[in-house]
């Protein structure tokens, strides 16, 4: 018997039009290119069986209610086509993130506060395949100066028992990632000399327990979200134009948050926040050079607008 090799792995994402009915995504229009995803955890409720008895052996313990725990880590990237979604579209749906397409033009993700949608993801981990339903999740972006951007998708779906299964062959979004270089990135109207940037969702998912179900569990959903970030730059005297983060934290001043990433059409990202809120700045050190630290709460505007992803 051969090894099990953890590069042959491929994830598949399609949206379900019920929740945790499977809509068997297909390898040629659903892959997603994760160059990292966690193998899913069965996340159970162990009983132990605590009785008296005339000596200190344990019972078996009995497993209660059970679900999955996952994370999916992708590339930001565009599909190769302006108008286009990319083949990861289903994961920034189960993210409580509403689609608007404009045809030939762009894709841009926003916040929902209702009629949220779930995924299935099929995990083919080398002959072994868990087959998720009733996907829901987080989102983060990390963006590294010369690095590519990158997605993590992490959230909880309905447990069922993999099976063993050959592994399918992949057709994949085409563009490679753009670099987080030579962009166009500003704050306020600060150009600051930026080295990182963290965006997070937020979002709280919840379990829904229910008895009826083969595995006590209902499903999940997304009940709240709290987004934030955090921006790393170089440190700046306050008499720096449009760069005072100290009297900005102080005084409560909103800024703009722009990031323009690439230069290819139908992959180019565009990342807004109109209202990034300054939490207490940190100084700190990187090589001898002073730096910021700024913790950001991404803010309403006028609702369901804290944060925006334009594909074009």
């Amino acid at each position: 018997m051969s090894a099990m090799l953890t590069k042959k792995t491929v994830i598949l994402a399609k949206v379900e039009d019920t929740y945790g009915t499977d809509p068997t995504p297909a390898a040629g229009d659903n892959s997603v290119m994760a160059y990292e995803f966690e193998s899913p955890d069965i996340e159970p409720n162990m009983i132990k069986r605590a009785y008296g008895n005339d000596d200190l052996s344990k019972y078996q313990e009995l497993r209660g209610k059970t679900g999955f725990a996952f994370s999916v880590k992708t590339h930001l990237r565009g599909s190769g086509s302006a108008g286009t979604s990319p083949r990861r579209s289903p994961l920034y749906k189960a993210a409580g993130l509403n689609e608007t397409i404009v045809s030939s033009t762009s894709v841009t993700y926003a916040p929902r506060s209702s009629s949220f949608e779930s995924c299935a993801i099929r995990a083919h981990l080398d002959g072994v395949l868990y087959n998720l339903l009733g996907c829901v999740c987080d989102y983060e972006l990390e963006l590294t100066a010369g690095e590519p951007g990158i997605e993590v998708f992490s959230g909880k779906a309905l447990y069922a028992l993999p099976t063993d299964s050959v592994i399918v062959a992949p057709t994949f979004d085409s563009p490679n990632p753009p670099i987080m270089k030579g962009l166009t990135m500003t704050f306020g109207s600060y150009a600051a000399i930026c080295e990182k940037i963290t965006l997070k969702l937020g979002n709280t998912i919840a379990e829904r327990p229910d008895m009826n179900q083969t595995e006590g569990i209902k499903g999940f959903c997304i009940t709240d979200r709290d987004p934030e970030g955090e921006i790393t730059l170089e440190a700046v005297l306050r008499a720096e134009s449009n760069a005072d983060f100290l009297s900005y934290f102080h005084s409560g001043t909103t800024k703009a948050l722009s990031i323009a990433i690439g230069s290819d059409a139908g992959n180019i990202a565009t990342i807004t926040a109109p209202k990034c809120y300054l939490r207490a700045p940190k100084l700190g050190d990187r090589d001898g050079v002073r730096i910021f630290t700024l913790p950001i709460q991404i803010a309403r505007n006028a609702g369901d607008d804290e944060l925006s992803i334009s594909l074009t």
